[in-house]
């Protein structure tokens, strides 16, 4: 099982056994967290903990942001933000709708980027089909969308021994497209900057495509392992829910 077979299959278990009622996440405590240095979204703590290792930590252990409950993400961008936040209160759909312009596979790749510094596994794995089911031989991106997804995977994505699925088709689709690349003074320009570049390509020339995850597609992912707890009136007999029916219906048990 490889790194990006991984982290779904580990995150949807990791989803299953932390879930919590959407109502009793509304009931937790408002965290300020400012992104860019610019902008401060409101959110409720039971949400980012259970979406994010790093919020998690942050406001679990002693640390500065647990006592102001603040957190600050200076070199994150509001823009890509708001994306998680969505994410986070609606629904796992990454750009819900078709892929209506090429340049957004570029945001999908810093989206998926975004998610692997806030160590938030289940928003990557909601990214990454959004991006697989896109990109293929047929697929026509400017040379510029290119550039701008080979420069978020050298510089934006940790490189590992086995790399992990984006990383490997943003270099393959790269690679097939070199032609077109050769004649970018961009593409041209990272060479000389960035070492990898190169031997990525390289490693991708003439390959076949990578083949996508046997993952499923975000509407039926999103139907069989929904985010929140069912919301129910009462619980099965000696469940909370159920004891507080009983004590609301029989107050005098109460009083002896």
């Amino acid at each position: 099982m490889n790194r990006s077979e991984q982290i779904y299959t580990d995150q949807t278990t990791m989803n299953i056994e932390r879930r919590s009622k959407f109502s009793h996440v509304l009931t937790s405590p408002i965290i300020a967290v400012t992104v860019g240095k610019s902008r401060t979204f409101y959110l409720h703590k039971d949400i980012i903990t259970a979406e994010s290792e790093v919020f998690l930590k942050a406001l679990t252990e002693p640390f500065k942001e647990a006592n102001e409950h603040a957190v600050k993400l200076d070199d994150e961008n509001p823009e890509l933000f708001r994306y998680f936040v969505k994410y986070l209160y609606r629904d796992r759909s990454i750009l819900s709708r078709r892929i209506a312009h090429y340049s957004e596979l570029a945001t999908l790749a810093r989206l998926y980027a975004m998610g692997e510094r806030l160590m938030a596994y289940k928003f990557q794995s909601c990214v990454l089909p959004r991006f697989t089911e896109a990109v293929n031989y047929s697929t026509q991106v400017s040379e510029e969308v290119i550039c701008d997804m080979l420069q978020t995977a050298c510089t934006k994505m940790t490189k590992r021994m086995e790399e992990d699925l984006m990383r490997s088709l943003i270099f393959w689709y790269a690679a097939y497209r070199i032609s077109n690349l050769q004649q970018s003074r961009i593409f041209q320009q990272m060479l000389n900057e960035i070492p990898e570049l190169g031997k990525q390509i390289c490693l991708w020339m003439a390959k076949a495509q990578p083949v996508e995850l046997p993952v499923p597609s975000h509407n039926r992912d999103q139907a069989s392992n929904p985010k929140f707890a069912p919301e129910s009136e009462y619980g099965p007999p000696g469940s909370p829910e159920s004891s507080e029916k009983a004590a609301n219906q029989n107050p005098r048990k109460n009083e002896r």
